[in-house]
């Protein structure tokens, strides 16, 4: 009986002992061991992660993990397989926390209640929640352009916005617009065909990606107008990664602040030349160095 015990006992702390160092292992520790970086890629968050017509991933942040790939091999001086691993709206942050993903830049909003469960690098692209709208309905719905007791008098009948559940937009926006029908949408891509089929009269989201999803229908971008001109908040995005990862968030950051981000952050949405046209807005209240202040003008 003591033997048995004894045998028990000796197994369950090899057990312990093994298990403690994987749990405290750092990305960094996990990846030098394993020669494997695994990110987190959306494969509907145009411009940032998609799914391109050949089914390789493309995008902004697609561009932006490899350099920080490329810089990771040059801190650790080994060669690092880069492995990318889908993620959705709706796992993306408990694949970072659980620790099967290293790394997921895309279109991630930093807020204080993300902040307890994984890591945000500081941000690297600054966009805010706007409706995307047709032509003509421009003036009657924008709420820079029309007062709030109008706003608040309009009825379920007279306007109905689309939105995703689950992401701020459904939290900032809804008070601006109490009584218009809000209906629920699984993505940007039905959102859209809805829209053209005035089937809705706006879809709610952050103003890059509605751009995003019209230029990936290969919409006439002239058919539509992103309102208000000025966001009606702001959304900083950064890269997540679990917890406790100094080494790392340093390399993130640093990558993130290199010319070679600014160059293929300009590639990609430099308002006269990037593949995706978009203003640097500045977030007065929560604004990163790499946001500087530039006189507004329309988007389109």
């Amino acid at each position: 009986m003591n033997t048995k015990i004894t045998i028990s006992l000796f197994s369950l702390l090899l057990t312990v002992g093994f298990q403690v160092p994987s749990l405290a292992e750092t990305v960094l520790e996990k990846v030098n061991r394993t020669g494997v970086l695994t990110v987190g890629v959306r494969e509907d968050a145009i411009p940032f992660s998609y799914s391109n017509d050949s089914n390789n991933f493309e995008g902004y942040s697609v561009e932006l993990m490899q350099l920080i790939h490329r810089r990771l091999e040059q801190e650790l001086n080994k060669p690092i397989k880069l492995e990318f691993k889908p993620v959705t709206l709706q796992n993306r942050f408990s694949s970072v926390e659980s620790g099967n993903i290293d790394l997921v830049c895309g279109a991630d909003s930093i807020t204080a209640k993300r902040e307890q469960t994984v890591e945000f690098s500081i941000p690297f692209f600054t966009t805010g929640i706007q409706l995307l709208v047709q032509q003509e309905d421009a003036e009657r719905l924008d709420p820079t352009q029309t007062t709030e007791e109008v706003l608040e008098g309009l009825t379920p009948d007279e306007v109905s916005i689309a939105f995703i559940q689950g992401t701020t937009t459904e939290i900032d926006l809804k008070p601006m617009y109490p009584e218009a029908s809000w209906q629920i949408i699984g993505s940007r891509t039905e959102g859209l065909r809805r829209l053209r089929n005035n089937e809705i009269d706006a879809i709610a989201s952050d103003g890059i990606l509605l751009i995003g999803e019209v230029l990936k229908q290969g919409e006439d971008l002239k058919m539509y107008r992103l309102i208000p001109q000025q966001p009606l908040s702001f959304e900083n995005y950064g890269c997540i990664f679990p917890q406790n990862n100094l080494d790392w968030s340093s390399i993130i950051n640093s990558t993130i602040t290199s010319s070679e981000n600014t160059d293929l952050w300009n590639q990609w949405f430099n308002a006269e030349t990037g593949r995706f046209p978009y203003e640097r807005f500045s977030d007065t209240a929560n604004r990163s160095s790499l946001e500087p202040t530039q006189p507004r003008r329309a988007l389109w």
